[in-house]
């Protein structure tokens, strides 16, 4: 009985040996192709993970990135803004503080404009109205864009300088007759009026 086992079981074992050593060249590289496959498949599925991952973490990158450069561009804008106020508000105020020193001078130089009562008071009369147009030119000047204001200013000197002329003239002038003054007055008179004609002018540009 044991015998008859024993023979039984080494026939099954021969079995298999003999099926083991059956496997052909095309099985084994089958069983190859089927292995490298499976390991291309891992391999491909992975590398997509991780080009998945990769896209993440770079858009989070990119976005974080836009908005740092956006709050950045905001502040930079902000401050040039408040720069510019800043500096606007400052010029308006000089125009303005000059306006009124200019006023105080008129004042402090109005005995010395002409000996005349009558000729003084006409001549400070033609004087301050030109004086306030040149003042009002001066301070929307400084709200003009910095080319504008460059042109403006160089004009207006030149007309401050005529207007200086003419109030030397009052300053140095001696008594005169009557038909002297008028004659004066009629130049002065025209002179002015070129003057305001050209502050007009040099307005109308800003």
């Amino acid at each position: 009985m044991d015998k008859t086992r024993s023979l039984f079981i080494l026939v099954a074992l021969l079995g298999a040996a003999g099926a083991g050593c059956n496997r052909t060249p095309a099985d084994e590289q089958k069983q190859a192709v089927e292995a490298q496959n499976e390991a291309n498949k891992d391999i491909h599925e992975a590398n997509r993970e991780a080009a998945e991952k990769t896209a993440e973490v770079r858009k989070d990158m990119n976005d974080k990135t836009a908005e740092i450069r956006k709050e950045y561009d905001k502040t930079v804008a902000e401050g040039n803004e408040k720069v510019r106020e800043a500096q606007q508000d400052a010029r308006e105020k000089s125009a303005e503080a000059q306006a009124k020193a200019n006023e105080q001078i008129r004042d402090a130089n109005r005995n010395v404009v002409a000996a005349d009562d009558t000729l003084r008071s006409w001549g400070q009369e033609r004087i301050d109205a030109l004086n306030n147009k040149i003042d009002d030119a001066k301070v929307k000047a400084e709200k003009a864009k910095p080319e504008a204001r460059a042109e403006f200013e160089a004009g207006i000197k030149d007309v401050q300088a005529k207007r200086d002329a003419i109030v030397t003239q009052f300053a140095s002038l001696d008594t005169k007759s009557s038909a002297e003054v008028d004659r004066f007055k009629g130049k002065v008179d025209a002179e002015i009026d070129r003057l305001k004609d050209r502050v007009d002018r040099l307005e109308k540009h800003l």
